[in-house]
């Protein structure tokens, strides 16, 4: 992604993460940008093309943080819990680029393609699917690839609690309870 493009996905970001969906307009990047008007149409000449541009941005950054985890080779539940929430917290120091999901997520509930890309982009999912597997696998779970799209789904509660409600909530607590949990039936 050019740098300019990255820019004006990153003030995006930013607008949809403050201010909401109404106030992202073409206009309003040039002018959070200090661009002069028009110049955002050049790279995203529609809003769609403007979200299309944001969605590609963010799914990008989660791989990379997805990519840079290692799982260690023993593992217990308390410890894959406790992994789960040290990624949640690293995750949070972009608060902008959830929040920012969240409100393009009911944005494009109605346009399959930018909510495929924005809810399951299949390199990002593929890959926490891959990491949770990988982590259930060295558990010694039953059917990992299914348990590990129910573990994503718990972490996706999570991170949007974390978000819409800054609720105070013993992460760690819960991961490790539904891991012994599906463990216990091995």
């Amino acid at each position: 992604m050019s740098e300019r493009r990255e820019q004006i996905a990153e003030a995006g970001i930013r607008i949809l993460a403050t201010r909401g969906m109404r106030a992202l307009t073409h206009l309003t990047i040039d002018r959070e940008l200090g661009l002069p008007d028009g110049s955002t149409s050049y790279y995203a000449r529609t809003r769609r093309d403007l979200i299309a541009l944001i969605v590609e941005n963010l799914a990008a950054r989660t791989g990379d943080d997805l990519a840079a985890q290692v799982i260690p080779e023993e593992l217990t539940p308390r410890r894959v819990a406790s992994i789960v929430v040290t990624g949640l917290d690293a995750t949070m120091r972009r608060a902008n680029d959830h929040a920012a999901r969240l409100v393009l997520l009911l944005e494009c509930r109605n346009d399959p393609e930018l909510r495929a890309s924005l809810a399951t982009r299949p390199e990002v999912r593929e890959s926490f699917i891959a990491l949770a597997t990988a982590m259930l696998q060295r558990l010694g779970i039953a059917d990992p690839e299914i348990h590990a799209h129910d573990l994503a789904a718990l972490v996706d509660g999570m991170l949007m609690q974390r978000i819409v409600r800054g609720a105070s909530i013993n992460e760690e607590a819960i991961i490790s309870a539904y891991l012994t949990g599906i463990t216990a039936r091995v």
